[in-house]
This record gives structure tokens, C-alpha cells and sequence, in this order.
């Protein structure tokens, strides 16, 4: 059974025999660890075994048959830093068959590509167990997120103090989760306004490349800009904006040609690798930039990667925050000629 992380907890009343842990949000991912490492005590699982493991699987696999002699049931943990290679997988189903009633089995991991969970291991734990989803939140979750944890301290926020906060922390829930506590500390229970939010919460929000490119898809150029600039404090190489900005026009411009060619929609789509989850933001992208936008957008490219060899006196970052406010229907400023 799949299941999101932020659901885990109400479904632990009766536990499976195998839960894999799996994505890149590290909050989610201890904190679903923690709630069924208590809902197994209070089931009788009395000893804990941690495994790190990297090709061992089988070995950690057969530690379960040493139970100590105070403990009738047992949690087997396995943490891994890449996902199991064949003979761990085949390992893995192979215990699964007929896992033992004493031994549940928690399974740690990064996060999943899609191949990885069309594997026979992970559909034989997804049948006999629960796999556990820990992925990044957007932007309304991490809002909900926020009201829901506030809430656990007996706190409410207004309105514009919600969304203050939730542009200092979006992307980061640790640090997230400490200013709420932050913010109990200091005001106790309570409604708390914006001014008191600002005085006590620094700036944590953390954001990546599909950041900048599904917030520029998206025509929110302010936030496009914000996240612009805060990959560029934190040491982002030139080249690697660059290379996400160059995937999405080019995919753009070719979208925008086979329209004009009659290629259905559906069809585009499905050629240029765009996922279900993206169409909408690339759709909305594609009837804000015309097509003799996306092809000025893709020239400019070129002289983003001059800049960035120094065969161009004009300034890399400043074509690549251009081109990144392009994409958001914003034109800021021309090249220097």
C-alpha cells in the first residue's frame, strides 16, 4: 500500500510487516521513523537492530534470526544511501515471501525514480507492507503543513503573516519546524500578527533549479526572482542554470512549433517526455509566450554560454536572471549591444 508520510500516522493501528521510508525530505522521513518505531513498542516490539547497509542486504536480512532471549518480536532496520542493486532486490522478495511474524522490517531510503519502483522488490513490499512516500511539499502543502503544526502549539498566525512565513521557510522543513517552536518560545499560545513573525523568523527557505522553472512556467515572476537570487548566494554554478533554463525552452519552442504544425497536444506532450504534473504549468506557459518569444529566449542562450566561458564582456548572471524573468512574462532588461 502507498502511502504520503503526513498520513502514516493514522494508519499504524495494525502494523505490516515491511514499511519502506523513501524521498528527500528529511523531516518527513525521521518523523515517520519515529512513529513506527512507538507504534511497535506498544506493540511488542522490544528490540530494535539497525543495519547500514550498502550490497550487504542478505547478511542484515539473516540478523534476524539471533532474537535476544528477553525479546519476543523484533524491529530490523535497514538504511541505505542508494536504492538496492539486483541481488539486494532479489534478497528482499525472496524474505518477503513469507516474512516472520516476529521481525518488522523498516526500510530507509533516498529517493525512489520511477524505474526503482516498478522493481519487483518494491511492488513485493508495496503488496505485502506499506511503502511511505517523503517527498518535498509545494507551496500550498508547506502552507497547510504550517497551520497544522502552529496549531500543535495552540497557535494561530494571521493571514499575512502565514504567507511571510511561509516564503522564509518554504523548502526546508527543519528549519521550518524549529521557528514554530521558535515562535512558541517566545509568544506562548496564541494568535500572533506579522510584525512579530518578521521580528522572530530569518530567512530558510531552500529551493532548487525545478524551483526557478516551474515558478517561472508559472508566471510568478517575484518569486522566480527571489529564487534566482537565493541559488546564486548559495554558489550555484552559471552552467547548471543555464542547463535547466536551455531544457525548457528548447521544450517550449519545440512544443510551440509542432502546434503550428498541427501536432495534437496529447501527442506533444507524450514526444517531449512532459509529465502529467507539468502540462498545466507548461500549457500556462505556452499561451503567455509566443512562439517568436521562445525563439528569442533560445538565441539568448548562446550568449549566456559565452558569458559563462568569458568570451562575452556582458555578464552571465545577469542574461541568466533575464532569461529567467522571460520565462515568467517578465522583460527586464535587453543585452548590452
Amino acid at each position: 500500500m502507498k502511502c504520503d508520510a503526513r498520513a502514516l500516522p493514522r494508519q499504524l493501528k495494525v502494523l505490516k510487516p515491511v514499511y519502506v521510508i523513501h524521498g528527500d525530505e528529511p523531516l518527513l522521513a525521521q518523523e515517520s521513523l519515529d512513529a513506527l518505531r512507538a507504534a511497535a513498542r506498544k506493540q511488542g516490539f522490544t528490540e530494535r537492530d539497525r543495519h547500514d547497509v550498502g550490497k550487504e542486504w542478505d547478511m542484515a536480512l539473516r540478523s534476524c534470526d539471533t532474537l535476544s532471549l528477553f525479546a519476543d518480536r523484533k524491529i530490523l532496520e535497514l538504511h541505505a544511501l542508494n536504492k538496492p542493486d539486483a541481488a539486494a532486490g532479489k534478497a528482499l522478495d525472496a524474505f518477503l515471501k513469507n516474512p516472520p511474524d516476529d521481525i518488522l522490517l523498516l526500510i530507509v531510503l533516498p529517493r525512489l525514480d520511477a524505474a526503482a519502483q516498478k522493481a519487483a522488490w518494491f511492488n513485493r513490499c508495496d503488496a505485502v507492507g506499506v511503502t511511505v512516500s517523503c517527498q518535498p511539499l509545494t507551496s500550498r502543502e508547506h502552507r497547510d503543513w504550517l497551520v497544522e503544526r502552529l496549531g500543535r502549539q495552540r497557535l494561530t498566525v494571521t493571514e499575512d503573516a502565514l504567507t511571510w512565513l511561509a516564503g522564509q521557510t518554504e523548502g526546508n522543513l527543519l528549519a521550518a519546524d524549529q521557528e514554530v517552536l521558535k515562535l512558541h518560545m517566545l509568544f506562548g499560545e496564541g494568535s500572533i500578527d506579522l510584525a512579530q513573525v518578521q521580528s522572530a523568523v530569518g530567512d530558510s527557505a531552500r529551493f532548487t533549479l525545478f524551483d526557478l522553472t516551474d515558478t517561472a512556467l508559472a508566471g510568478d515572476a517575484a518569486k522566480t526572482a527571489r529564487i534566482f537570487f537565493s541559488l546564486k548566494a548559495e554558489g550555484l554554478a552559471e552552467s547548471l542554470i543555464l542547463w535547466t533554463l536551455s531544457r525548457e525552452i528548447r521544450s517550449l519552442l519545440a512544443f510551440a512549433e509542432g502546434q503550428q504544425q498541427g501536432t495534437p497536444p496529447a501527442q506533444l506532450f507524450q514526444q517531449l517526455g512532459i509529465w502529467a504534473k507539468r502540462q498545466g504549468l507548461v500549457s500556462a506557459a505556452l499561451r503567455r509566450l509566443p512562439p517568436a518569444t521562445l525563439k528569442r529566449l533560445n538565441n539568448e542562450l548562446m550568449e549566456a554560454d559565452l558569458a559563462i566561458k568569458g568570451q562575452s564582456p556582458d555578464s552571465a548572471w545577469d542574461i541568466l536572471l533575464r532569461l529567467s524573468l522571460d520565462l515568467a512574462g517578465v522583460r527586464l532588461f535587453d543585452a548590452v549591444i
